[in-house]
């Protein structure tokens, strides 16, 4: 694959790392025992800590919700990344740079794309301290200092080619500038996409630059203007100051504004967890990402139509995912005014009393379902059992989902169609696992992933037999590849089984408590071991013997071997 991370370098970075120092950073970890920590889940809502840290295993699991995995899981979930950025994270803190194997090109010319909008935003910041009408507009926009550094903004002269000259002379070519969304190129005649506006610098969930919004100063349209859609770069998945939210902690509930203007001011106000969308209308991709920071979403959209219509596409990107740990409310502005004018007007604690009062999911659905019909009418009552069918299809299984039936039925009479619920999308659903007693493939297995040195001990093994056992063929797998890495971890075990369908349950074992005293664990393999090979020895007979049944006997291969097999028996 191009671009790919070498396994070897991530077995390096998981032992560079220690798993209680990153959950630790970003959790109030309390101590619970030799190696353990507990915390609240950042997964879920709770009130008693379920959230467990190994620092033995290097790995994390919560019994309230079952999440569970290794440091590189757990910054991938925590912090909204991919699995080359959670790498790319981990590296960082440890102090390493991560290589990347043969045909590694679109990412590096990704890096040029950084570098060069880095350089824009301190161009842009410079320019500032150097525009005295900038800075007097942001200051009758009652923006002070602290938020103005703390936002990054900066100011794009009204010229044609400022920026892209400095550029140039920091070695960036006009091709590299275009494609990160900063010059426009015409005619062969390059010149700034950003003029006579003060500059608010966007990030990735990694803290890159990535995009810039610019507001105009003087006359000028459009008055808002975002980067158009670059390689790094994509409206539809990225929040405005959600990398910032994010990085001060998981908080109870953010608050989605329309515009970076109305983020800076109630930020000023102190009601800081709060993210913006960029021109764009909400999107599953969003929601997502705004879920995995937070279970409580507010959306403050102006109260008119047109808001209402914003609001309505928001809340259709969200059915799909609206679990059962997960809140959803909509608030909308009295008219004339936005976030930036109310907090102004009104002060911080009547904005919060309205953020307080948001309506949830449910209410703003079934009002605006109910606005469509007639409900003092039979006729109306079906209509709307019609109307809001296909949207209560979409909820994944769950209280929820059920809720939501039972509020049909209050109003209509009628919940609709049996609820055959949508599955839950992919990037989100966790996988579900029984409880119920292992068998001794699995039970092995669970000792092995618990404890993957103990594939050294000589009787640890399995006989050279032909049979169908379900999980043997893994279960040999995985305790030649312990032997063939003999400093492998548990940690580094599951990241080398993360992307094949064995991953999930591996996890899974992990958490599962298998011996209560680790000194009796290698004893308790080795017996495993025995009574696995004695039902490779008693299956392989049974197989024979009904052959010989069926066929009226057996060639002299076989019988030879059923005469060893047996006397096997008696040995095991």
């Amino acid at each position: 694959m191009p671009g790919r991370i070498p396994e070897d370098f991530i077995d390096s970075l998981l032992e560079r790392i220690d798993i209680g120092e990153v959950v630790g950073a970003r959790l109030d970890l309390k101590p619970a025992g030799r190696g353990e920590f507990k915390a609240l889940c950042p997964f879920h809502n709770e009130k008693s800590p379920s959230f467990t840290v190994s620092t033995d295993k290097q790995f994390y699991h919560c019994f309230g919700c079952g999440a569970h995995g290794t440091a590189i899981g757990f910054v991938m979930e925590h912090d909204g990344l991919e699995f080359p950025a959670a790498i790319e994270e981990l590296a960082t803190m440890a102090g390493l740079e991560v290589p990347r194997e043969a045909g590694a090109g679109p990412v590096r010319r990704h890096d040029r794309l950084y570098e060069v909008l880095s350089a824009a935003q301190s161009w842009f910041r410079r320019q500032l301290g150097a525009s005295e009408p900038a800075r007097e507009y942001l200051k009758r926009r009652g923006f002070d200092k602290a938020t103005v550094d703390e936002f990054g903004i900066g100011y794009a002269p009204d010229s044609w080619q400022g920026l892209g000259d400095h550029l140039r002379g920091l070695g960036f070519s006009d091709s590299e500038m275009e494609q990160a969304g900063l010059i426009s190129l015409k005619n062969s005649r390059a010149t700034d996409r950003f003029r006579g506006r003060v500059m608010f610098p966007i990030h990735d969930r990694r803290g890159r630059v990535i995009a810039f919004g610019g507001r105009v100063i003087g006359q000028g349209e459009p008055k808002y203007m975002n980067s158009p859609e670059t390689p790094v770069f994509h409206k539809g998945r990225e929040l405005y100051r959600l990398y910032n939210v994010r990085r001060g902690g998981l908080p109870e509930r953010i608050l989605v504004v329309e515009g970076y203007m109305d983020a800076a001011a109630l930020h000023q106000y102190d009601i800081t967890d709060v993210v913006a969308t960029l021109g764009t209308a909400v999107t599953a991709d969003h929601l997502d990402a705004l879920f995995k920071a937070s279970p409580v979403v507010v959306f403050c959209f102006d109260g008119d139509r047109a808001g209402r219509q914003a609001a309505w596409k928001g809340l259709e990107a969200a059915l799909s995912l609206m679990k059962d740990n997960r809140e959803l409310r909509f608030l909308f502005l009295p008219d004339e005014e936005d976030p930036d004018s109310l907090v102004r007007s009104k002060g911080a604690k009547a904005l919060q009393s309205l953020i307080d009062q948001a309506s949830p999911l449910s209410t703003f659905f079934f009002d605006q379902m109910a606005r469509r019909v007639d409900l003092s009418t039979i006729d109306g009552r079906a209509r709307l059992v019609a109307l809001a069918e296909p949207y209560l299809k979409k909820l994944p299984a769950g209280a929820f989902a059920d809720l939501m039936r039972s509020e049909l039925r209050r109003l209509a009479g009628h919940t609709g169609q049996a609820a055959a619920h949508a599955p839950e999308p992919k990037q989100v659903r966790r996988q579900q696992f029984s409880d119920r007693s292992l068998t001794p493939v699995q039970y092995a297995v669970a000792l092995i992933v618990q404890r993957p040195e103990l594939t050294a001990d000589p009787a640890v093994f399995l006989r050279d037999l032909d049979v169908e056992m379900k999980g043997l063929s893994f279960l040999s797998e995985l305790i030649d590849f312990c032997r063939d890495c003999p400093h492998v971890t548990s940690a580094k075990l599951l990241e080398r089984w993360r992307d094949r369908p064995e991953g999930p349950w591996l996890a899974h074992l992990m958490t599962r408590e298998v011996c209560s005293d680790q000194e009796e664990m290698p004893g308790v393999l080795a017996q495993t071991m025995a009574r696995i090979r004695r039902l490779q020895i008693k299956t392989r007979i049974r197989e024979l013997q009904q052959a010989q049944m069926n066929e009226g006997g057996l060639d002299e291969a076989r019988t030879d071997e059923l005469r060893t097999l047996l006397s096997l028996r008696s040995d095991e």
